[in-house]
């Protein structure tokens, strides 16, 4: 009944069946702290449970988009199948707060204490629970930590008996090289809205000194020679210490426009600089690459999401 008495009087926050939370604590997390919370609350009274798809992603430490989460949380489910038979990565209605993967076998491993599918399993789990936006970031951060390879995924995904052509589009276009999960958004935005692939993370260097260079986020080399450049600008590039070494909101603004002029010297026609909300409302990212005159061969799904990264 205490318990009761102070979340009715907004002193506490019950975020899962059970659980309860001091609000001013709970609100200071993130969606995938408040994520992580849960499921080793969880965890504790149900130590059987394997985590699995989304939920797995985040406990693996994979960079992500923080809407992922607004769903629930994910955990293996060897029992229940469907009335036409068992399948494969076949995500059921939610049972007690939580969303069921089917998998015939789990392929587990720990994370943290935690027990989640192994990296492989998680990819191709993402790849048919989440948009391709939403999944991409999550299979490059994987890649580059060294944590899965392609083939490790495409051996899990053969095996599957279902179809699994989302994951194929993803094996597409994984690209590890994307610094960041902010970086893997855009990327898989563009490629989503239909223009033609950038080259990511592409150096330019000084002609009259190799040993001053700079390396954009995505570059075209469109015909007749002109070449774009596109950068993503997440707001940490500007704020976080860890990214400004420091230096203030100025100084990093005015590296950045002596970084663009001497780029513009050296061999690139034009630079679009893309935001977050850019990316995510997608209409100002697609008037600045058609703006470049980037070609844009087809359109893809218009999923919608604002999170952050």
């Amino acid at each position: 009944m205490a318990l009761l008495r102070r979340k009715h009087a907004g002193l506490i926050v019950s975020p899962y069946r059970g659980m309860y939370a001091d609000l001013s604590y709970w609100q200071s997390l993130n969606p995938t702290e408040q994520t992580l919370h849960i499921a080793r609350t969880i965890a504790i009274g149900h130590p059987s449970l394997v985590f699995a798809g989304p939920t797995a992603a985040a406990i693996h430490g994979f960079e992500h988009q923080w809407s992922i989460h607004h769903s629930g949380l994910y955990v293996a489910d060897t029992v229940h199948g469907f009335a036409h038979g068992a399948r494969d990565a076949a995500c059921r209605t939610p049972r007690g707060g939580l969303h069921g993967i089917y998998m015939a076998a789990v392929p587990e491993t720990a994370v943290g204490g935690l027990r989640v599918t192994d990296a492989a399993r998680t990819m191709v789990d993402c790849g048919l629970v989440l948009p391709f936006v939403n999944a991409l970031p999550i299979v490059n951060s994987a890649l580059a930590q060294s944590a899965v390879t392609l083939d490790e995924i495409r051996s899990v995904s053969a095996g599957l008996r279902r179809d699994c052509t989302p994951i194929d589009r993803l094996l597409r276009y994984a690209n590890p090289r994307c610094d960041n999960g902010g970086e893997s958004l855009a990327y898989a935005t563009i490629v989503e809205e239909g223009f033609i692939e950038p080259v990511v993370q592409h150096v330019f260097a000084n002609p009259h000194d190799p040993e001053e260079w700079y390396r954009v986020d995505f570059a075209w080399f469109l015909p007749g020679g002109r070449v774009m450049v596109a950068e993503y600008d997440g707001m940490a590039k500007y704020v976080d210490p860890a990214m400004t070494d420091r230096k203030s909101v100025a100084t990093v603004v005015n590296e950045q426009s002596v970084r663009e002029r001497r780029l513009l010297n050296w061999a690139v026609h034009e630079i679009a600089r893309l935001t977050f909300d850019d990316v995510v409302r997608r209409l100002p990212m697609i008037n600045k690459l058609r703006a470049m005159g980037i070609p844009r061969y087809g359109f893809g799904s218009a999923g919608r999401g604002e999170d952050a990264c």
